[in-house]
């Protein structure tokens, strides 16, 4: 959990005869993290690539037409999960394949293409019935003037464009008003004099009005167009119902066949990927990657059974492997924290995925940043709401692993998190009356919760400080152990100030000794850091750009230290600002209502206040305090210590193609 999974490099080197076996047995598995020979070994430049771009080509254009077909008859894909045997596709299969498929195709093409039309003809038959309705409510026949010296228009026009048209047609004899609305537009009817066609036209034209043209045969009185095209609908959507038997008698023919077929082709795409990471002698293939360690006897057992012992397998740790340590190499990293950490890897992943020897913080980030939600956001009422809306987003997401469903679940412990710290402070959707407090009232303690806040960012400052620590040891960089930004004795100085500080503060004289020793000589050992090194590398010692440069830039190194510890400790004071801001918010909501209570209706102007204060509150205070809680995760914890450029782990295997084409 507070590492990542350990992992160990295999080698392997098999016979042409036995090369489908063993890549059969690989994407069965599942396990391997697939590598290019040559990116990891120099010498392997020299050898051919595995050679499969036409075979490779021709199973992606039968995938893809495949797949369309699928879509048209509403086939889901079925895909084949672990341990279920692995099809051969040969290029005969393929060919036959491909046969198979264009008459099916061929089956479908006429039925497809005559659904295609009628769905066109129904769309437009509905948008005329759409369009001719609300003029037809009107009681005004279609097409027919009873009067000659009327000029009607009926057309769309957008809302704020209507306002000008009935300032423009206020001199002339003429009306305008509107029958149905559409989104940001009206469909409207303008009735004026025959006399003023010109003066109308030109005020339609500046309002950009756009005339709606009935069909000549929809000219008719009101019973005639509305049976018309009642019958004319109901007609095309029987074709469509008696094409849909079509398609569907088609379906059920093909189905098996059809699911069976992208199934074997995914997976012989998949075989595909795996021999483009191959190299090859005269009858020899070879590949590399990366297995967790605890796989590395099983896969060495499942090669060689499938190679039936023609294969030459070599298992690595990586300290064993040069290239890892020359840093050349890169050790793929799988994270191992149990399922409820998972959302909180989604925030670490934002930021970068940790190297593979130093700490994965995502429990720690777990912890602290749950803490300071709960904190900035404490309240029993919206944390309940905010339980609520993770449920729903949880429940609506199809895949649990999904980024909707990690969402859905960081929603919900957000929301208990308030839930709690809204227990400790005593607030029920900003109510402070309603619930006893567990712990104390921020508005009532406003000095004491900003020390809450300050210590508690020395404590993530420091954690952070010691991961650094830890990771330098792991990494054997023990310059950076001692004298890196977050090392051993910026730690040194860091604690001694934070006890100088409160000693200073409760009026008491500081110690000089801790000055001296645990400030003063830190400092001093950071100048002489070069020298230091020089004496420890059995070196001369050298000063890149001169003796007054690296003094200059020492100095200038120590004051950074000071100060951006300072404002890194400071930030966290935002962790209770925003607990009261919460607080500030909810007075200002209770003033708006009291101050419309006693007027006519107050009572329900007041109910809608504190609704919609609480649903402004939960949008905006619930963002912002997401926002802060991850910039204080990223930029005052992880900066001490993170270390990314993580190359993730990527098997390639059966599981894979369910979330990614190979």
């Amino acid at each position: 959990m507070f590492l990542p999974e350990r992992m160990h490099q295999i080698n392997v080197l098999v016979f042409e005869t036995e090369l489908d076996a063993v890549a059969s047995a690989i994407v069965r598995l599942g396990i391997l993290h697939l590598v290019r020979l040559d990116d990891q070994e120099p010498w392997a430049d020299s050898l051919r690539n595995y050679e499969a771009s036409e075979i490779h080509a021709k199973i992606d254009a039968i995938r893809n037409r495949i797949a369309f077909v699928m879509r048209d008859l509403g086939i889901d894909d079925s895909a084949l999960g672990p341990g279920e045997d692995i099809p051969d596709v040969t290029m005969g299969d393929i060919s036959a394949i491909d046969k198979e498929l264009a008459a099916i195709e061929a089956a479908l093409r006429d039925p497809l293409a005559r659904r295609a039309e009628i769905r066109k003809k129904l769309e437009r038959m509905e948008a005329i019935a759409s369009e001719v309705a609300p003029f037809l409510e009107l009681g005004l026949p279609i097409g027919k003037q009873p009067y000659s010296f009327l000029e009607i228009h009926y057309g769309e026009v957008r809302t704020e464009n209507f306002e000008i048209i009935r300032e423009k047609i206020a001199p002339l004899a003429a009306v305008a008003f509107p029958v149905a609305k559409r989104g940001k537009s009206d469909l409207i009817v303008l009735i004026g004099l025959k006399s003023d066609r010109l003066k109308l036209k030109r005020v339609l034209t500046e309002a950009a009005f756009e005339e709606i043209e009935i069909a000549a045969d929809m000219k008719k009185d009101l019973p005639e167009v509305t049976d018309e095209l009642g019958k004319q609908i109901a007609v095309l959507k029987e074709s469509l119902v008696a094409i849909g038997e079509e398609v569907a008698a088609v379906r059920r023919e093909n189905i098996a066949k059809i699911t069976e077929y992208y199934r074997s082709l995914r997976v012989a795409a998949l075989l595909l990927k795996f021999k483009g990471y191959i190299k090859r002698t005269k009858r020899t293939y070879i590949f590399s990657g990366w297995i967790p360690s605890a796989e590395r006897r099983r896969i060495e057992r499942e090669i060689m059974s499938a190679a039936k012992g023609r294969a030459i397998v070599e298992i690595h740790a990586p300290e064993e492997v040069a290239g890892v340590q020359a840093g050349r190499v890169k050790v793929p990293v799988l994270l191992k924290n149990p399922s409820f950490f998972k959302p909180f890897e989604m925030l670490l992943s934002s930021y970068g995925l940790p190297d593979y020897k130093v700490i994965d913080p995502t429990l720690f980030m777990a912890i602290t940043f749950l803490f300071m939600f709960g904190m900035m956001f404490g309240d029993v009422g919206h944390g309940s709401v905010l339980v609520a809306m993770g449920w729903l987003i949880l429940r609506r997401a199809k895949d649990k692993g999904s980024t909707m469903a990690l969402f859905g679940k960081l929603g919900m412990y957000c929301g208990a998190s308030s839930i709690v710290f809204g227990f400790l402070f005593g607030s029920l959707f900003g109510l402070e009356k309603t619930l006893p407090h567990l712990w104390m009232k921020p508005m009532d303690n406003v000095m004491y919760f900003f020390k809450v806040a300050i210590y508690y960012g020395i404590g993530v400052i420091m954690l952070g400080m010691t991961f650094n620590m830890i990771n330098a040891i792991r990494t054997r960089n023990f310059k950076a152990l001692v004298f890196d930004h977050a090392g051993l004795l910026v730690a040194i100085m860091y604690w001694a100030g934070i006890v100088a500080v409160s000693v200073f503060l409760s009026n008491e004289p500081v110690p000089v000794k801790l000055i001296l020793f645990a400030i003063g000589i830190p400092v001093l050992l950071i100048f002489l850091r070069e020298p230091i090194m020089a004496v420890v590398g059995h070196r001369k010692v050298h000063f890149e750009g001169g003796l007054g440069m690296y003094i200059f830039e020492s100095l200038i190194e120590i004051v950074e230290v000071f100060t951006g510890y300072l404002a890194n400790t400071v930030s966290f004071i935002r962790v209770a600002a925003f607990s009261l801001a919460h607080v500030g918010l909810f007075i200002a909501v209770f003033s708006l209502a009291e101050m419309v209570h006693g007027v006519s209706g107050g009572a329900v102007y007041a109910g809608i206040i504190h609704v919609l204060g609480n649903i402004g509150i939960i949008a905006l205070e619930g963002l912002i305090v997401s926002i802060q809680a991850i910039r204080l995760e990223y930029y005052e914890f992880f900066g001490k210590f993170f270390v990314s450029g993580g190359v993730a782990y990527k098997p390639l295997g059966l599981s894979a193609q369910l979330s990614r084409e190979e």
